[in-house]
């Protein structure tokens, strides 16, 4: 709700397991779609006209869509990578062009970084962490430059490290929560150092 109120550009919801759950049944680890539930909750309040998904997780958001379709919710932009190539290839080299093409007009971004697209993964397997990193880091940068209100949430993760934990999965997190950081930090320190070269008459008394 900071978001959408204008007291915060980015939030960080750190849930997971949404975006297998459909209309009718849950699945894949997802028992239901806080997706698509927060797009029609902030629809029912009238606070957005249009809503982007943006599902960066290894697997397709199957249950996203199907709700979509299910309620004709022609007003959700959503848009999962899972599955397809060529989604994916033009994220890794027109990540910022992309976001900002197919979400400049909605009111609000919900990004769902999955880190199940990691090479190590063992449901998924096509990007370095290096690449993860910068994938994050252009939807971040992307959104700020052009303003668009942004959730970002976690999603996917499989691997374990040698004592059964989730060490690598926590890491790949905590590496896009690392990148949010680093791209509003610096957004705000400029509009500061911006703000700070403003000439401010000062009134000379009569």
């Amino acid at each position: 709700m900071h978001v959408m109120e204008g007291r915060a550009r980015v939030a960080c919801s750190p849930t997971i397991g949404f975006h297998h759950a459909g209309y009718h049944d849950g699945g894949g680890f997802c028992t239901f779609n806080g997706l698509v539930a927060t797009a029609l909750e902030l629809k029912a309040l009238g606070l957005v006209d249009a809503v982007g998904i943006l599902d960066m997780d290894q697997h397709y958001g199957d249950g996203t869509d199907d709700i979509i379709f299910r309620l004709d919710l022609s007003w959700v932009r959503h848009i999962s990578t899972g599955g397809n190539r060529n989604a994916r290839q033009r994220m890794l080299e027109h990540g910022r062009e992309m976001v900002v093409e197919k979400f400049a007009a909605v009111d609000l971004l919900l990004y769902q970084a999955g880190a199940d697209s990691h090479v190590d993964d063992p449901l998924g397997g096509y990007l370095g962490t290096e690449q993860m990193r910068r994938r994050d880091a252009d939807v971040f940068a992307a959104c700020e430059g052009a303003n668009i209100p942004l959730v970002w949430n976690l999603a996917g993760g499989y691997q374990r490290d040698a004592s059964g934990g989730i060490a690598p999965v926590l890491g790949l997190h905590r590496n896009t929560m690392n990148e949010c950081i680093r791209v509003y930090a610096a957004a705000g320190e400029q509009a500061a150092s911006a703000l700070s070269r403003v000439a401010v008459p000062v009134p000379v008394p009569g």
